[in-house]
This record gives C-alpha cells, structure tokens and sequence, in this order.
C-alpha cells in the first residue's frame, strides 16, 4: 500500500457484497469501487455547482447576493481589532 491510498470499511448488506464478491474478480474490486466513489462524487458535486450557478445568476437570491457585498465590504474595516 503507498502513501496515496487508504484502506477503508464500510458496512454493505450480505446480498449486496456477495453478488459484487462473485461478479467482480478479487484483483478488481478495489478498482471497481474506486471508480463508483469518483461517480458518485462527480454526482454529488455536480449538484453543488448547480446549487452555487443559481446563488449566483437567480434574481430571487438578489437580497441575499446584496447582503453578501455588505458583508464583504465589512470585512478588515479594523473593527475586530477593538
């Protein structure tokens, strides 16, 4: 095992392990999984682009984008340092 890669556990139910152990052969499975995970990540994180798209360009989050800039504008004025 290099430094680049974790061993992990995780609970699967029986039905589901014992098909993926009889289908997959032992040399690929690690292969296999790691190949769903990025899958599901690239799912996953597709949806928060999608989320942060519409914060940025949907007129109904206008007062919160306004709220934003105020905020911003805020931030290093000095005034933690009283």
């Amino acid at each position: 095992m290099t430094a680049t890669t974790l061993r992990a556990s995780y609970t699967i139910s029986a039905p589901i392990l014992q098909r993926f152990n009889a289908l997959v052969p032992n040399g690929e499975r690690s292969r296999v999984m790691e190949e769903l995970m990025k899958q599901a990540l690239a799912k996953r994180e597709a949806e928060l682009e999608s989320i942060a798209e519409a914060f940025v360009t949907d007129p109904a989050f206008a007062e919160c984008r306004d709220d934003e800039k105020r905020w911003d504008a805020t931030a290093g004025d000095g005034l933690e340092n009283l």
